[in-house]
């Protein structure tokens, strides 16, 4: 899978995790699972950095996002060129505007058990994350994803909270490089038409892949 999807993943499940400050482990995870089962829709802008073991940036991007039960979401990169990737809840769709180029493939199996799967009710939380409470620091709160299984090329995920907003979202990876996704303008359970995450490719451009009906 390529990094930036497995990004995408990791995000949008984490936006929906929100909770109070002060759980034991054991209760942290059933509150996430029911608040992540009540949210419906959501929207958010992001800015995203990648910083290297040194600090040093080495990436930067932003855009838009858009989360609708069941299954399907519109992730935006607006800079630093204009990219798309679209889940109608069948297919997964890649569009890259400059190459005029787009991919497609099954949902299924282009996440297999990921962790989107949480905003479809097909997983629970705890089935892949450890969650561990890590206090407060620059004014949020912070907590800890811990994936149960190191399969993935980001080894811990740590989500920062003002009150029960996610505001900060630092992904760990095993090249010691950082991912910083700073998030504005969340909205919740706001109503999103389905039409959005309708993708059918226009004349001229190269289709790579097969979707189903």
């Amino acid at each position: 899978m390529p990094a930036y999807l497995s990004l995408l993943i990791l995000i949008l499940w984490s936006l929906c995790a929100q909770a109070e400050d002060n759980f034991a482990v054991d209760q942290a995870d059933q509150d996430l699972e029911a608040i992540v089962a009540g949210i419906e829709t959501l929207q958010a802008n992001f800015y995203q950095e990648v910083r290297d073991e040194q600090g040093e940036l080495i990436q930067e991007s932003s855009g838009t996002i858009k989360v609708k039960k069941p299954g399907r979401f519109v992730w935006h990169y607006e800079k630093p060129e204009p990219q798309d990737i679209i889940s109608d809840g069948k297919n997964l769709w890649f569009i890259d505007h400059d190459l005029q180029q787009v991919s497609v493939q099954p949902l299924t199996k282009a996440l297999g058990s990921s962790p989107i799967l949480l905003l479809t009710n097909y997983r629970e939380m705890h089935q892949d994350f450890e969650i561990r409470m890590l206090g407060e620091a620059f004014g949020l709160q912070w907590r800890a994803l811990v994936p149960r299984v190191q399969d993935t090329e980001f080894y811990r995920i740590e989500i920062g909270l003002k009150g029960n907003q996610v505001r900060e979202m630092k992904l760990l990876d095993h090249f010691d490089q950082t991912t910083i996704i700073r998030f504005s303008r969340v909205l919740i359970n706001h109503r999103i038409a389905d039409k959005i995450f309708q993708f059918s490719a226009d004349e001229g451009l190269d289709v790579i892949g097969t979707a189903i009906e």
